[in-house]
């Protein structure tokens, strides 16, 4: 866990949704006082210690830097990061060859219609793009 109070590590004694809010309870955290000190920290799970997803679930972190492809087997870039918009998830891509103007970015609504492929193993995305979400993108 990490915050403006430096780094701890801990263990999760108990965890709750409550109210469509998460209940954390951390071993070594017993008063209020102690706790508002860790507001907005970054709780931190080391990945050998995660469960394992379900069949055809995985978690966000594991798709970050697969090669994206559309449907047409054109390389897009690399995922980047998974954006949280509105209660809608979008796939943040990359693309390093622009003729020297930076990271081209493509961003792809993470949704059935347009992701058709997710192969971890291989590390590739297969996409299905709108006619003009490039357009939309730049």
């Amino acid at each position: 866990m990490a915050a403006k109070a430096g780094e701890r590590h801990t263990e999760i004694e108990f965890f709750r949704r409550q109210h469509g809010r998460f209940i954390i309870k951390l071993r070594g955290l017993d008063d209020i006082t102690e706790a508002e000190k860790w507001i907005g920290a970054e709780i931190k799970i080391p990945a050998n210690e995660l469960l394992p997803p379900k069949e055809g679930w995985f978690y966000k972190f594991q798709l970050k830097g697969c090669r994206v492809f559309s449907d047409s087997g054109e390389y897009l870039g690399d995922a980047a990061d998974m954006i949280d918009s509105a209660g809608a998830q979008i796939l943040k891509v990359v693309h390093g060859d622009n003729g020297g103007q930076g990271d081209v970015e493509l961003l792809i609504p993470f949704a059935e219609p347009y992701i058709k492929k997710i192969d971890l193993d291989q590390q590739r995305i297969e996409v299905s793009l709108p006619q003009d979400l490039r357009e939309l993108n730049k």
